[in-house]
Formats: C-alpha cells, structure tokens, sequence
C-alpha cells in the first residue's frame, strides 16, 4: 500500500487545486517511518495480517504535542468498555480512549472465522500424527514369527535377542537379515487419525479462501485476470478499511471540510501490465481528462515542462450540438 496526505481544493470557476504534503507528520509516519521497529512495507503487511487472523487490528499513534511522531501496532488488544479499548504496546498494557486509536476491523469476518477453523483443524491433525511418531516403542507393531516351540520365558528372551541382533546389524546402512524359516508379519496403523491425501487438498483449498486467495496466487502463477479479481474482492476492500478509518480519526472537521485527506493506493504496475497502462494514459490525455504530467505523477515520474496542457479528439463536440447538427444534416437531405 501506498500512502499520501493531500488537500484537494474545489473551485466551481476553475480546475481542482490539489497540494501534497509530501513530507507532513502524517505522510512521514504512514510511509516513511511508523516507528523505530519496522519500515512501512513490514509495519503494513503486520497490520493486515493481524486483522485477517484477529479479525481486528488497533494501531496507536503516538504524538508530540499535535505532532505525530511514531505508530504502534498493538500485540493484544481487547474493548474495555463502550468508549476504551485495552491494548499491549511493547509489552505495557494501556487503556485508552478508541477515539485515539485506529482500529481497523475485518470487514470479512467469515474468513478469519474459517481461518481460525482452518488452523485449529492443522494443529490438531499435526499433533495427532506426532503423538503417532513418538508414541512409546513397546506399542505393537509387527509379529516375529520364530522357528522355535520353546517355552514362554525361553520363546520372550530368544525374540528380544533376534530383535536386537536386527537391530544391532541394520546400523551398517539400515539393512537386517532374518534365518532361515523366520517372518515378520507388519500390522497396519490403524486408529491413525491425520488426513488423507484428499483431505489434505480440501483443507488446502479451504485454508487458501479463507486468506482470499487460491493456489494460483499463493505459487504466483497468476494470470492478470485472476490477479485483478483478487484485487477487487480483497486487497481494495483493505485499503479502504485503512483509509477510512485514518481519515475520520486523524484529521478534524475542519480539515476534512478544507479538503484534507490521506490517499491510500496501490502502484498501478502492481495491477495492470505495461500495455494497459500505456492504452490508459493514451485515452485519458486523448479525451482531455488528464494531462501528461498528471499521468506521469501516477506512475512515479517527474513532471516536465508543457507537459500541464489538455489535449482533446479534434472530432469530438458537446453533446447539445450534435442534435442541431442532425437537424441541419436532415433539412438539407429534405
């Protein structure tokens, strides 16, 4: 995700002005530096992924004066009361007002439900086959059947001793013998309670949708329109959970009424290929909704200079004139 703290003025006589506060408290924290702990690409991915498996994350600002210093993502956090959240802040347990707070909650609740599910299930299936593993060796495992009608005792000591000698002779490069006459009759693990292998794919296809995604995206062999889908149906709703939620806690009334706010957005080259981008920045300059220097500012270039003219289609005409013109074109047909 990338961020940026502008003022968008609106002028009815004029183009919108828009001013970027390029290196204001706010744009310094959310994209330079949240805190002395982690960059802004780590800190980001930490709070996604907390409100992806907590279903909430709470992020703490930290401030100097009316100066936003540092930003906190909390380990714990918990509602105290209608109005206070609890949270764990580098290991210091606080409560504070939520209006203080960003508090970003998973508006697909249902898939931290199912991941939450998912996990369970894994650990239970992982700690069931290690259970298995390291269960005590005088379990049964197989019969040794010996060529021998001796008495219990004698038949008990002769069976350890063959066991052992196998053992003791399987050291030199894992291979055993048996005499002559002798067998070893393996029994099946039955009562063994882990998944099968059609089990493990359903859990995977599961455990995959509940983080929004499928295998295709998790290998990253992904074709653009599965990746745009992906896109559309959870990374975007994200970052407007983000950007709600820092708009209407960080600034007043004031400044959001004189146009301020924090853009939340993803780099275009994330989304689309190359040829998509040079087809839209052609359109939109071509139909004089954009110019080349504002194009060049989406994509991270600098700004040269003419580059701040419109240009239009040469045909195109306000609609209102186009009926006169069939008018006309049907008076002279007459």
């Amino acid at each position: 995700m990338r961020f940026k703290h502008v003022k968008i003025t609106r002028n009815t006589d004029a183009v919108d002005s828009w001013e970027w506060f390029e290196f204001s408290d706010l744009a310094q924290a959310v994209s330079i530096s949240p805190n002395n702990d982690a960059g802004p690409v780590v800190f980001w991915s930490d709070v996604i992924r907390t409100m992806l498996e907590k279903g909430i994350a709470v992020v703490v600002p930290v401030f100097s004066g009316a100066t936003l210093t540092a930003i906190h993502l909390a380990e714990q956090a918990a509602e105290h009361n209608q109005n206070k959240v609890a949270v764990t802040v580098n290991d210091e347990e606080r409560i504070i007002d939520k209006s203080d707070v960003w508090i970003f909650e998973n508006p697909k609740q249902n898939l931290t439900m199912q991941l939450g599910q998912m996990t369970k299930l894994i650990d239970e299936n992982l700690r069931a086959l290690s259970e298995k593993v390291i269960e005590p060796k005088s379990k049964i495992r197989a019969f040794l059947e010996l060529t021998t009608m001796a008495a219990d005792e004698d038949l008990k000591r002769k069976s350890q001793q063959r066991v052992k000698d196998m053992y003791e002779v399987a050291e030199n490069g894992g291979i055993g013998f048996l005499q002559k006459g002798e067998s070893i009759h393996e029994l099946s693990h039955v009562g063994l309670t882990t998944f099968t292998s059609e089990d493990l794919e359903l859990v995977k296809s599961q455990l995959y949708h509940a983080f929004g995604i499928n295998e295709a995206l998790f290998t990253c062999d992904y074709n653009e329109d599965q990746y745009r889908a992906y896109y559309q149906s959870v990374v975007k709703v994200y970052m407007r959970v983000v950007a709600e939620e820092i708009n209407r806690k960080f600034f007043t009334k004031t400044a959001r009424t004189q146009g301020q706010k924090c853009l939340v957005y993803m780099d275009l080259f994330d989304i689309a290929s190359l040829k998509d981008l040079n087809e839209f920045a052609f359109k939109q300059t071509y139909i004089g909704n954009t110019n080349s220097n504002e194009v060049r500012e989406v994509i991270g270039l600098p700004p040269y200079d003419g580059g701040d003219t419109y240009f239009t289609n040469k045909n195109a005409i306000p609609a209102e004139l186009l009926a006169g013109m069939t008018n006309q074109n049907e008076g002279i047909e007459q």
